[in-house]
């Protein structure tokens, strides 16, 4: 009685298997067709150039300090109302590109401290701009059509609220400018600043 079980279950079982082996092991013209049209897709796909992918971001600020030898740190913060993250393949890497709507820039160029009353201020410039790039991966700042102010400020925080343009000591608009980040002083370029007020 348990044998003819067992020769029914395998009479059942061994053809199950048959096929599996069938269906898994042997290449049918069918799989091979599909196999050459997938190869071609990928090769299409891999020689035509990717598209960027964007991310739109809002109310964006970048902070950035610079450890100097006496101890020091100079603070960049780069504002903007909204901004386009573009991730673009180039060959094996990836380049990423910042596009910056209604730019407010501050950079410290100096922290000052009077020996005589013992208050410290600095020196700082206010960048503005309708548009600017920053690229993430050379770390490189550039804006068009800028309006370049430079202020002497009590403390060594930049300021958090609005400014007065008019305290400025020294203001301007340049064609273009341009920064990059690296070692300890950024690198700053104005091209064809024209000052057009001084105050006294």
């Amino acid at each position: 009685m348990f044998k003819k079980k067992i020769l029914y279950s395998l009479s059942f079982i061994l053809p199950l298997i048959g096929v599996w082996i069938y269906q898994t092991m042997i290449l049918r013209g069918s799989d091979l067709a599909r196999y050459k049209e997938m190869t071609q897709q990928k090769a299409i796909a891999s020689s035509q150039p990717t598209s960027p992918t964007n991310q739109h971001r809002k109310q964006v600020r970048k902070d950035i300090w610079f450890s100097q030898n006496d101890c020091t740190r100079l603070h960049y913060q780069i504002a903007s109302c909204g901004s386009v993250l573009s991730l673009s393949p180039i060959k094996n890497k990836f380049e990423i590109v910042e596009t910056l709507q209604g730019v407010k820039c501050w950079m410290q160029d100096k922290l000052l401290k009077d020996e005589m009353e013992e208050s410290p201020t600095q020196q700082a410039r206010l960048i503005e701009a309708k548009n600017g790039t920053y690229r993430h991966t050379t770390q490189e700042f550039i804006a068009n059509g800028v309006q370049l102010s430079l202020f002497q400020l009590p403390g060594h925080s930049l300021p958090d609220g609005p400014i007065e343009r008019e305290e400025a000591f020294l203001s301007g608009v340049a064609h273009n400018i341009s920064f990059f980040f690296g070692g300890k002083t950024p690198q700053f370029q104005a091209e064809q600043f024209e000052a057009t007020m001084v105050k006294e």
